[in-house]
């Protein structure tokens, strides 16, 4: 491996940084999602019976001690309740946009992967394919070692792009999918909170 990693030349440091970099974005939103995501139905229903035995004030003091992204939109969205539509719409939306973008971050850094992995690979084709000309314009065609060095860095810089990108390009639609309906999640659970604050009289301030 470390052979193949040699003879691709200067480009598969730069494909080796990309991967290394694609790497930790996916598994940071993969450990991301699965830290704030929460059991639904079990959490809001504790949430709702907290709210009707102990009221508002304490079942917010309760949720402002809770990390999760959910939780805390879901404590923003009791919190404005029973105000009216726009002071609620306000409120939830400020805490929202503070909180998506820590969802959405570095997901455009890993979509620039993608597109840049082949083209470092091609980059390096381009360099190995300089280099067999050389051997060739230099008249030294029984030069096989040197020709076979500048074919090799050709043939395994593309193939190391493409290597990096495929994989990377499902990852990046799975992560996308996983954040949009983690957002769609969201945005229901406040909703539900929201009518159930407003709408039922045994909510205590």
């Amino acid at each position: 491996m470390w052979q193949l990693f040699i003879k691709g030349g200067p480009v598969m440091y730069l494909l080796f940084f990309c991967s290394l970099v694609g790497v930790y974005i996916i598994v940071e939103k993969l450990l991301y999602l699965k830290v704030n995501c929460i059991e639904n139905e079990y959490i809001t229903d504790k949430i709702k019976n907290r709210l009707v035995t102990s009221g508002r004030e304490q079942t917010l003091r309760e949720l402002r001690t809770e990390r999760k992204l959910m939780l805390r939109v879901l404590s923003s969205a009791i919190k404005f309740a029973g105000s009216n539509r726009e002071a609620v719409e306000e409120g939830v939306k400020e805490v929202t946009y503070q909180e998506i973008p820590k969802l959405e971050k570095n997901m455009n850094i890993l979509s620039s992967i993608i597109t840049v992995a082949p083209i470092l690979g091609l980059l390096g084709t381009v360099l190995g394919l300089m280099d067999v000309f050389n051997v060739i314009s230099g008249g030294n065609l029984g030069d096989a070692a040197a020709l076979s060095a500048g074919i090799a860095e050709a043939l395994i810089t593309t193939v190391t792009g493409l290597s990096i990108a495929i994989p990377f390009i499902f990852l990046n639609q799975y992560l996308s999918y996983r954040i949009e309906i983690f957002i769609l999640t969201t945005e229901r659970l406040v909703n539900q909170m929201i009518s159930f604050c407003n709408t039922h009289g045994g909510v205590k301030p």
